[in-house]
Formats: C-alpha cells, structure tokens, sequence
C-alpha cells in the first residue's frame, strides 16, 4: 500500500507517478478480493481529488479522453505540470 501525502507539493514527481500507476499497472494491489481493491481504488480516488486542485478532478484519470489527454499516468502528470504552472501555482516537491 502507498504512503499518502497530505498535499500535492509534497510529492515528488515520481512518488505521484507510482500513485497513479495504482490505476493503471497490473499491481500488486490487483491481487485484493474484488470489494478490497474496489475500495482500494475509492479511497486513492478520493484522495487525488483532495490534493489535487485541477478543475477536471479525477475525471483526468477516469475520463481522459473528455479532458483532451492520453489515458495514461505520463498524460495526468503533464497535464497537472501544465495547469499547475499556468495558474502559477508550484505543483510537486523539488
């Protein structure tokens, strides 16, 4: 199971590209009876949207493709880095 940090800025780049990898690798986490890891991915779900303020939510994850990005991890982390930086805001740690 992942650390969860309590704001988006203490994540590095990388330790939110593992976060979201949760939903979309083949993890070890897939290994969860279907109601645990239906929770599982509730609970992170709930989580990106409480750290991250991009007024897409976690539709950047769920419905990528209305967002106008790749339904990808890669495709999430540049689109937050865009918007993040558009609204002058800093986005993760370092």
């Amino acid at each position: 199971m992942l650390n969860l940090k309590s704001k988006l800025t203490d994540y590095t780049e990388g330790e939110f590209f593992r976060f979201l990898q949760e939903f979309y690798e083949d993890t070890d986490t897939n290994a969860l009876p279907d109601d645990e890891f239906d929770d599982y991915i509730s609970t992170l779900a709930k989580h990106f949207t409480e750290v991250v303020n991009h007024p897409k939510g976690n539709a950047l994850i769920f419905h990528p493709s209305t967002c106008g990005i790749n339904d990808s991890p890669e495709a999430v982390i540049q689109e937050l880095k865009r918007w993040y930086a558009e609204q002058g805001l800093p986005c993760f740690k370092g």
